[in-house]
């Protein structure tokens, strides 16, 4: 699992990867902007309400709602922009790391994106979900939410990477035998995901990590 997390730093920072990692960071940084300045603007343009403090009320709202916005969205925004990479970074990780193992058939854009925005809206409902949690009992909620994004995002990541392999009954499978490892993998995404400046980069990351993570198990169970 280290080795795995080793590797998959280093792609951030590889000038081999500058280019995916650039498109990724573009994208990730315009959709907070874009989300930001759609805050920003509905505030803005509110109605005077009834009594003062309420538009005050509201403005301090939105001010709070664009602090926790990254922690929120950090997952599904992962989840959706690593499938929009994830073969473009799986194919350089593999032909770097793993150059003597048979090459990927691939698997269609189309699936990738929609298992992609799948997750996210999976992800948001669940952190809807869990949001209560959060307000009422900080600290647990925050990691309730890292626990479930982790599951989600373990499973899932692990998926995209393997089905341009394996079958969907052989992924299962895979899946099944490697459970504990793919959820501790998925941990480390979701928390990568909710850390300042790092988040920008995770879908990168997950995508880089979650590709060792499959050919170690792989690799393993050709040995048993």
């Amino acid at each position: 699992m280290f080795a795995s997390l080793r590797k998959a730093a280093k792609v951030v920072f590889d000038p081999a990867f500058s280019g995916v990692a650039i498109k990724a960071l573009v994208l990730t940084v315009i959709l907070y902007g874009v989300l930001f300045a759609a805050v920003l603007f509905a505030v803005h343009h509110l109605p005077t309400f009834g009594a003062p403090w309420v538009n005050d009320a509201l403005a301090m709202f939105a001010a709070i709602v664009m602090l926790v916005l990254p922690f929120f969205l950090g997952a599904p925004v992962a989840a959706f922009f690593a499938s929009m990479f994830l073969e473009e970074i799986a194919q350089q990780v593999e032909a770097r790391y793993y150059p003597a193992d048979p090459r990927a058939a691939g698997a269609p854009l189309g699936v990738t994106l929609f298992t992609g925005l799948r997750l996210g809206f999976i992800v948001v409902a669940a952190d809807l979900v869990l949001l209560p949690l959060d307000v009422g009992a900080p600290g647990i909620g925050e990691i309730a939410t890292v626990v479930v994004n982790g599951w989600l995002l373990g499973r899932e990541f692990f998926e995209l990477v393997a089905l341009r392999h394996l079958s969907r009954s052989a992924v299962d499978a895979l899946r099944r035998r490697h459970a504990r490892g793919i959820f501790a993998a998925g941990i480390v995404i979701s928390v990568s995901t909710i850390v300042p400046v790092v988040s920008l980069l995770a879908p990168l990351f997950g995508a880089a990590f979650m590709v060792h993570v499959f050919k170690r198990y792989v690799h393993e169970d050709r040995r048993v």
